[in-house]
């Protein structure tokens, strides 16, 4: 069968997103962040996320699922995407998007209505009860 998704833009104080959803809780973005701009450090509990840069030149900070439990073995590891560069960010993954140029990523993930856990975040948007989180990578960031 064929179902059609609506999109809807939203501005964020590092750029912007053009989201569409549904597809059986398949959704997509592009996400446009500004050169010397980052998102929330933040990971799913659900949502495993495909991340393609379409243009520009990004930083991404990453970790595995155990980086707050043993941050020591599984550290907050770095990689530079370039257009045509695409990460696999699985569910509590914690990841960050850091732009080195102003950039154009495609991101395409599943569990759309997964809501983040953002424990870095540059804006004040922080979720509630991260202080665990963030003691545990404080020393690694």
């Amino acid at each position: 069968w064929i179902t059609r998704g609506k999109d809807a833009i939203t501005t964020n104080p590092w750029g912007t997103e053009k989201v569409w959803s549904g597809f059986g809780g398949i959704h997509g973005k592009i996400l446009s962040v500004y050169k010397g701009k980052q998102t929330s450090l933040k990971f799913y509990k659900l949502k495993t996320e495909v991340l393609y840069l379409t243009s520009g030149k990004i930083k991404v900070l990453f970790g595995n699922e155990c980086t707050f439990s043993d941050p020591v073995a599984n550290p907050l590891q770095t990689e530079i995407l370039r257009p045509g560069d695409a990460l696999l960010v699985q569910s509590d993954c914690p990841y960050r998007i850091i732009a080195l140029k102003d950039s154009e990523i495609i991101e395409i993930g599943n569990h759309s209505g997964d809501k983040s856990v953002r424990v870095l975040d540059d804006y004040g948007r922080e979720s509630d009860n991260i202080e665990k989180l963030l003691e545990a990578i404080s020393e690694h960031t």
